[in-house]
């Protein structure tokens, strides 16, 4: 009983260690690759400060706006590095050894690692769902009306939207904005069955209307196709639209995961299933949003092993095999969800895909390695 209590015991001091250990690799690499990749950005943007507009003050806004987005992309290369630092640390240090000999598995080494990334992927994910999309807008806000400056900039403001409302009718508005729950040059079209149109509602405008909870036209012609040759028309100043999705529920626009949450994009699959749209894109960024967190994991883990070898063959040798690995890792990835969100293969598989395919091999290297 006493021996369990102390192996439990080193064990537990063990465990502190090795993952205190980890740490110091991780956020050093971490704060290389960020200063690389963000002064590399601020240093390509300053290329704006001729236009008369853009200032040294606006640029770094724009830096620290963005840094976020740089970060969570960056958190998970430094997990790998910081993973094959502190193992090839201790290898090289007879500390790995010391610790086989002394009844510790390899696997057991590998838990405080683990936990570690496993903490790291969290944070990543709730960066990417809160803190991220919102600070992404602001960015954008400050490139179009700052750096680039766009004319009337409105991010929230959508242009040639087209919407299936009903199985039988498709909306076109210029412009969009839901914000203000409020659309320009509107064109509401009905067909029959053989898919001729029947009947077409133009106007100006078309607001929401919260108390009655329904989109209003206003200043417009409402047109009725009684045969190929004769139209009859009316004139209107306001007059209903059978259209009663609420803005908040309506998500238009091109699919942008940099300032997607999944709550976003949730929100738009729900809205593509009512106006019976294909949610490929939005599905397919979804999962691979939450597909990251095991993601980030199997890919250390692909890593790790090669930095016991280090006795045998060179330190830096495997650390390139390990980026190798990573790297090409986050290849799939993009080429999945780049196929993914065009409709050739299942959303899910686009997302989860790299996992469903490195995940065995993990099991085969770790099986094969005897760890």
């Amino acid at each position: 009983m006493e021996k369990e209590t102390k192996h439990l015991v080193n064990s537990s001091l063990l465990f502190k260690y090795i993952a205190k250990k980890f740490w110091g690799p991780f956020f050093f690499a971490l704060g290389v690759f960020a200063t690389l990749v963000v002064l590399g950005d601020t240093f390509e943007k300053m290329k704006n400060l001729g236009n008369g507009v853009t200032t040294i003050l606006d640029i770094l806004y724009y830096s620290v706006t963005t840094f976020p987005n740089w970060l969570a992309t960056i958190m998970p290369v430094a997990c790998l590095l910081g993973a094959i630092s502190v193992i090839s640390e201790m290898v090289a240090n007879g500390e790995w050894t010391a610790c086989v000999a002394g009844g510790f598995a390899p696997r057991q080494l590998f838990k405080p690692i683990i936990a570690c990334i496993l903490i790291v992927a969290t944070a990543t994910l709730l960066m990417q769902e809160f803190v991220v999309p919102p600070l992404n807008i602001k960015a954008d806000y400050i490139y179009y009306t700052r750096l680039k400056p766009r004319e009337n900039y409105n991010a929230f403001l959508q242009k040639d939207v087209l919407v299936k409302i009903s199985p039988s009718q498709m909306l076109y508005a210029k412009e969009v904005d839901l914000t203000a729950g409020t659309m320009t040059k509107v064109s509401l079209d009905t067909y029959d069955e053989k898919w001729n149109i029947a009947e077409q509602v133009v106007a100006d405008h078309m607001n929401w209307d919260p108390e009655n909870a329904q989109w209003v036209f206003q200043q417009g012609v409402h047109r009725l196709f009684t045969n190929p040759m004769e139209t009859q028309e009316k004139a209107f100043e306001s007059a209903p639209s059978p259209v009663q999705i609420r803005p908040d529920q309506m998500s238009l626009g091109r699919v942008d995961e940099d300032i997607m949450s999944i709550r976003d994009l949730t929100k738009r699959i729900k809205f593509h299933k009512l106006t019976g749209l294909s949610s490929y894109s939005a599905e397919t960024f979804r999962q691979s949003k939450l597909a990251t967190p095991l993601a980030t994991l199997i890919m250390c883990l692909l890593g790790m092993p090669f930095a016991i070898s280090t006795r045998r063959k060179s330190k830096i040798l495997n650390i390139i095999a390990s980026m190798v690995i990573a790297f090409t890792f986050w290849w799939l990835i993009s080429m999945c969800t780049s196929i993914g969100e065009n409709g050739y293969i299942n959303p899910f598989l686009a997302g989860w895909g790299p996992v469903l395919v490195f995940g065995p091999l993990v099991f085969l290297e770790f099986k094969w390695l005897k760890l």
